[in-house]
């Protein structure tokens, strides 16, 4: 497991809070790609974090509900992910940034999902302890690292292509 990782695990801060819930079972499903290392959890439908073996540093969000395309690139590495965070209070935002039309609408969504104190503080402690400031332009970021990826990269098991056909 990344190392930058291991020490935001090491801090043992409540990451449910901010969508990306540690479980025991970290079983995939279907659709996580091969030998994906698994970070954390939505905690709805399915939804997960990983990093896939030689796609390099990349940080994946796996939707099992997308029927299209049920991978997407949403950070270059670890780092990159927790000043999304910072900036966007949660893993939801970037997970579903694929969605959205426009930075307009990206917005509207940050706005309305806004992180209460106590999430504040967690994600407050996570800038202190990687000593990291929030991403400037996470829409931006996150769609211009998606447009030049090649999804077609992304290894599937036999049970992806057993699934869809």
């Amino acid at each position: 497991m990344d190392s930058t990782f291991q020490k935001l695990i090491s801090l043992g801060l409540d990451l449910e809070r901010v969508g990306l819930m540690q479980r025991e079972d970290n079983e995939g499903y279907f659709c996580t790609p091969k030998g994906a290392v698994i970070l954390g959890w939505a905690g709805i439908d399915g939804i997960h974090y990983c990093q896939v073996p030689g796609l390099g540093d990349t940080v994946f969000v796996v939707d099992p509900m997308d029927s299209e395309d049920p991978v997407h690139p949403i950070a270059r590495n670890i780092t990159d992910m927790l000043r999304l965070l910072l900036v966007c209070g949660d893993m939801a935002a970037p997970a579903q940034a694929h969605a959205f039309p426009d930075k307009q609408s990206f917005g509207e969504f940050l706005t309305q999902c806004r992180p209460d104190n106590e999430t504040r503080e967690i994600l407050d402690r996570i800038g202190r302890a990687f000593d990291i400031k929030p991403m400037p332009l996470p829409y931006k970021y996150v769609k211009e690292l998606q447009a030049s990826f090649d999804l077609g990269a992304v290894p599937y098991t036999d049970e992806y292509y057993e699934v869809t056909g």
